[in-house]
């Protein structure tokens, strides 16, 4: 019994003596223990806390409300594992995944002097309907930022709407605003500067940033913001590409109904969706039409004091007498944005052939770039269609099939008119109401993308900037390898950046990375040294391609047709007339190609401006 007693005693104190190396945080909401990481050429430890929970479970009564302060816990709390995701499309039954879900991740590189770290919070999810996976932050952390990640709800957990404060939609973004007002109160326990926080958001976590810079709400829980690779940059800039609270709240009733709740009282049919067990609301997450309306929505219905969207992002962006935000913002996308390895349609498009492809682009792709910039005249489409293509055409020299010549073609269209002109669009409206701006884009030649895969393309694919960004740690975890010297040097330069723009508020000499400003749009390619020297598309050859050639193209277009209006006085005339005026159409046409030609060859230094007015 007394050798029992002593082993006992032993196994404890060794216990006690390795819990006691952990890294300890202590928080009003109780005592919190996480572990240490080492990153390569590091002697000093970083810092991890998983699973931190700041916000009660969002769970039976709770489910459809707004998220609430979690009220802490009574033993020491262990950080040691990743916690499940909240769900979403794609999940099957053997995914680590819960309702209980509102969680933060912490890397903190502690400083021993006891001074503070500016903090960067990264929201991240692909869609607003499916997730991603868990970030790993901390080589991003080793260079002297303390890292928040936020998990927040999705799909119809998060924007399920009764157009009532009961059920009121939007929850994706008052879990994130929650996230916020923790990291202000608790991020010192860690190390991190409560006055000096950068919220990041990549996919459609950057379209959840333009609702937090928009909102009264969230106005001073944050000094610097990063919109990387916006999912949906569009919907701040038409009202075509927004579904309004009306449709949505049709949906959410139509899904109440397939569910079983057919009450004609919101009390009934929120209580009878939240007596739902979860795998009969998950298995709705299928249906295609319904999961497009799962979305933001203006929250005007609400009472004022209750509101966090009173108006539309559009709305609220072009608004000309809005309050300046004490706010520095960084902007930017990938140059091949377009190719999402994780989508339907571009998987669809890598089994088809060449043929195919290019009827693909001509048909729908091309007209609808043009569209979106409201370029899409029927008379005019042949024309500016000829001119896409010239402009975008693909070095035939290089080594790649032309299955994947075809397909980078078609994801650059699509990228410099939806996202290179769009960011400019959007960053001409931010210009106006926030302290500094940076505008940039990204290209990485054979880059990876979050799914570990990368093809013989020139540029990067959705996904690669953050690949870039965080480094061997999200390397190893997608791709299976470390990343390779040129790889590690891309994104040391670009992590730099980063961590430049958090802890100073600009990610690099003024003189060498000019500001965005009204009547110097300037934006700035970030890519390797070997890059630069093949590349023919800057971003601002592209913004200006778009937004400023193509216009001109249409007007002259408009100016021909004027010539096909000439006519006889008389009957007998008219034939006359009509040979005048295909001559001087011929003439005209003859004309116009030349301009093509020099337009589309010209001298592409000169600075150009984006209007900060509607693009129609």
């Amino acid at each position: 019994m007394l050798k029992l007693g002593v082993w006992f005693i032993t196994i404890y104190g060794l216990i006690f003596n390795i819990s006691a190396q952990d890294p300890v945080a202590n928080l009003p909401q109780g005592r919190i223990v996480g572990i240490k990481a080492y990153t390569e050429g590091s002697v000093t430890p970083v810092e991890i806390y998983y699973g931190v929970p700041y916000a009660t479970p969002p769970k039976g009564r709770y489910r459809f409300s707004a998220p609430e302060r979690h009220v802490g816990w009574r033993r020491t709390y262990f950080a040691h594992r990743i916690p499940p995701h909240c769900p979403h499309i794609g999940d099957s039954d053997t995914d680590n995944y819960s309702e209980d879900c509102l969680y933060l991740n912490i890397w903190t590189p502690r400083r021993s002097d006891g001074k503070t770290l500016p903090v960067v919070v990264i929201l991240y999810s692909e869609t607003w309907t499916e997730a991603g996976i868990s970030l790993p932050c901390q080589e991003l952390a080793a260079d002297g930022v303390v890292v928040v990640t936020v998990m927040y709800r999705l799909h119809l957990l998060a924007f399920f709407t009764l157009r009532s404060i009961s059920a009121r939609g939007n929850l994706a973004l008052l879990d994130q605003y929650l996230a916020f007002l923790w990291v202000r109160d608790n991020i010192a326990a860690f190390g991190g500067d409560p006055t000096a926080i950068t919220v990041l958001g990549h996919s459609a976590g950057a379209d959840s940033l333009l609702y937090h810079i928009t909102s009264p709400r969230s106005v001073g829980l944050f000094q610097r913001a990063i919109i990387m690779s916006p999912f949906d940059i569009w919907k701040a800039l038409d009202e075509q590409n927004f579904i309004g609270v009306t449709e949505v709240e049709r949906i959410s009733r139509e899904i109440a109904h397939s569910l079983g709740c057919k009450s004609n009282k919101d009390q009934e049919i929120l209580q009878c969706m939240r007596e739902r067990p979860l795998s009969d609301i998950m298995a709705l997450y299928s249906n295609e039409t319904w999961s497009r309306a799962m979305q933001p929505i203006s929250d005007s219905f609400l009472p004022s004091s209750e509101q966090f969207l009173p108006r539309s992002l559009l709305a609220a962006l072009s608004v000309s007498k809005f309050e300046n935000l004490q706010l520095d913002v960084m902007l930017g996308a990938c140059d091949l944005e377009g190719l999402r390895y994780n989508d339907d349609e571009y998987k669809i498009l890598m089994k088809r052939g060449k043929s195919y492809l290019s009827d693909y682009a001509n048909r729908k792709v091309i007209p609808n770039s043009l569209r979106l910039l409201s370029l899409d005249r029927l008379d005019g489409l042949p024309m500016l269609s000829q001119a896409v293509q010239w402009e975008y055409l693909i070095d035939k020299s290089r080594k790649s099939s032309e299955t994947l010549n075809t397909i980078e073609f078609i994801g650059r269209v699509e990228t410099s008119a939806k996202w290179s002109a769009g960011i400019a669009l959007v960053a001409a409206r931010l210009a106006r109401k926030v302290n500094r701006l940076y505008v940039y884009r990204y290209s990485q030649p054979a880059g990876v993308d979050m799914n570990g895969r990368n093809y013989n393309f020139s540029g990067a694919a959705h996904g690669t900037d953050l690949v870039s960004m965080l480094g061997d740690a999200l390397m190893l975890q997608v791709a299976r390898r470390p990343s390779t010297v040129d790889e590690k040097k891309v994104s040391q330069v670009f992590r730099r950046y980063v961590t430049n723009f958090v802890k100073f508020g600009s990610p690099e000499d003024d003189n060498l990375w000019l500001r965005y400003k009204i009547g110097d749009a300037k934006i700035y390619d970030i890519h390797d040294v070997d890059a630069a020297k093949t590349s023919s598309h800057s971003a601002e050859r592209d913004v200006r391609f778009w937004l400023q050639y193509l216009p001109e193209l249409v007007n002259l277009i408009q100016s021909v047709e004027k010539t096909e209006q000439l006519t006889g006085p008389k009957g007998d005339n008219r034939f006359r007339g009509g040979v005048f005026a295909m001559c001087g159409v011929a003439l005209a046409l003859l004309l116009l190609l030349c301009v093509c030609a020099i337009l589309l060859h010209r001298q592409r230094s000169r600075h150009f401006t984006v209007a900060n007015d509607d693009h129609h």
